[in-house]
């Protein structure tokens, strides 16, 4: 629907978005919108699965700073007391 605005001008038609910079910007943020829906509405209809989800992306990255941090760290040095 028109909005009388441009009833009075005489346009009656859709106008077209600019296909610039701004443009782009509103699509991929209403993209990113309706894919942030997407996953909390799977999300609250599959609690168990989610909380696995999470659980299991936490182990990794404390197994992945483990293996960073202890692969950062210089190697013991051994001391010889006799």
């Amino acid at each position: 629907m028109a909005d009388n605005k441009n009833l009075r001008t005489g346009f009656t038609g859709e106008l077209d978005e600019a296909s610039g910079v701004a443009a782009k910007a509103k699509q991929a943020a209403t993209y990113v919108k309706d894919e942030a829906s997407a996953v909390a509405l799977t999300a609250r209809d599959h609690p168990s699965a989610t909380s696995t989800a999470l659980l299991v992306v936490g182990a990794v990255a404390f197994l992945a700073g483990y293996l960073v941090g202890s692969a950062a760290s210089p190697p013991p040095q051994r001391h010889r007391y006799w």
